[in-house]
């Protein structure tokens, strides 16, 4: 058994900070706002609704995503106008198309799974790999064809059908005219992968050329439709959640104290899916109005292995649209979870922690050992030295400095590797 019995003081006068920080990102009065979260400094973005109507994907020559922007304003519970998809079955271009033919069945929505699939894609057969949706893949060009025309409800009532012409793995090529054909135009998007957005968007109208395109940004918040069961029968439904970018990986604790929660136990429930977070954080009651989960966190890893937890206190509605979180920064885990070879058994405790803590683990050989204790904000507050032996090791932790209560990260160096456990402090 071994025993940190020498400890260095705080590193920094100046690393006097909260463990957690309160972050409020807001959608606007009537949720007519994207808003564009960034978990390193917790500043959002906001971008209107109508900003753009369209969206491709832009993760690289093998994502031929296409989306309809779904979001749209609420106004004293009445949903305005928003923009809508349609398969009329239709696959030439020329052919004039009736809008009495178009069947609410055949409306397309965005699966808010991936930003590589969206609504013009949920028609492909899911057993044919070479076919997109809107297109199949040609291997003579090298490129995906365009073979079926869409229809488009626009916020203003009026109809058009767009056909998508190809996709060469670096720009989509379409078309957008009148239902009978009239007033066509011809159009490009250009992809850009690695700029710090998971699509490029467009606008239909005059101000396309002009979309703000937010880059850099790990979840956003907006409103777009949901597939909901009622009693028995799914139905598209408006939601206001929060969806997360491309590489960003989430996992959900349901049940949990928030506070205490270890991450540790949800590192093989991270996932790719956009919709982790989702919508269902927050329940409205007649009686009470809105109200948040309180026995849920969300652990968020961006794509360069910054963790953060993320923990919902409350939410605004269509008053002002804003979610307030608490946001808290873990650490940094390496691109494996795994201990370092040699390694095992990790258990820190108590858990919460006053003013002592004990950290075991076995380990197959000595080795020197320096830990850390990290902030919210991945800030250095505390370190110390140990000689770790063959065995079992307990290290006692028993002169920590001063700090807040809150949560904090004990990060363990080997010279074979590290690891990382979350800890909470009680004052």
């Amino acid at each position: 058994m071994n025993k940190i019995i020498t400890l260095t003081a705080l590193l920094a006068a100046s690393c006097t900070l909260n463990a957690q920080t309160s972050d409020q990102i807001s959608t606007g009065t009537g949720y007519t706002k994207f808003a564009y979260y960034k978990l390193s400094d917790g500043s959002s973005q906001q971008v209107p609704n109508d900003a753009w109507d369209i969206a491709f994907s832009n993760l690289g020559p093998q994502a031929a995503g296409i989306f309809i922007n779904e979001s749209t304003s609420s106004s004293m519970g009445q949903t305005i106008l928003g923009m809508e998809a349609y398969d009329p079955f239709v696959f030439d271009f020329s052919e004039t198309i009736n809008p009495a033919d178009i069947s609410p069945e055949y409306q397309l929505f965005n699966p808010e799974a991936s930003w590589a699939e969206g609504a013009f894609n949920t028609v492909a057969d899911s057993l044919d790999p070479t076919d997109f949706g809107w297109g199949a893949y040609d291997a003579g060009q090298s490129k995906i064809l365009g073979n079926r025309v869409f229809v488009l409800v626009l916020r203003n009532g009026e109809y058009r059908k767009i056909f998508f012409d190809e996709y060469d793995g670096a720009q989509f090529s379409f078309r957008v005219a009148n239902l009978d054909g009239s007033n066509m135009t011809t159009h490009t998007v250009s992809t850009s992968p690695g700029n710090g957005s998971p699509v490029v968007y467009f606008s239909l109208g005059a101000n396309g050329a002009n979309v703000v395109t937010p880059k850099g940004w790990d979840l956003v918040f907006c409103r777009y439709v949901a597939i909901l069961d009622a009693g028995g029968d799914l139905v598209p439904y408006f939601v206001t959640g929060l969806l997360s970018a491309d590489s960003v990986q989430v996992a959900r604790a349901n049940n949990v104290n928030p506070a205490t929660v270890d991450y540790t136990a949800y590192l093989d429930s991270f996932s790719n899916r956009l919709d982790v977070i989702n919508h269902d954080w927050k329940f409205f009651d007649l009686n009470q109005g809105w109200f948040v989960a309180n026995n849920r966190a969300y652990f968020v890893k961006t794509p360069n292995n910054d963790l953060y937890k993320l923990v919902f206190t409350a939410f605004g509605g269509s008053t002002n649209g804003t979610a307030t979180v608490q946001r808290t920064y873990i650490g940094q885990l390496s691109a494996a979870h795994d201990l370092p070879a040699g390694i095992g058994e990790v258990l820190v405790y108590p858990n919460p922690a006053s003013d002592l803590l004990y950290l075991s683990f076995t380990a197959d050989a000595p080795a020197p050992a320096v830990l850390r204790l990290l902030n919210s904000a991945g800030q250095t507050v505390w370190t110390g030295n140990a000689q770790t032996q063959t065995g079992l090791n307990v290290l006692q932790i028993d002169r920590l400095p001063a700090l807040p209560g809150g949560t904090y990260v004990l990060h363990v160096q080997l010279p074979g590797g590290q690891f990382s456990r979350t800890v909470a402090l009680k004052r």
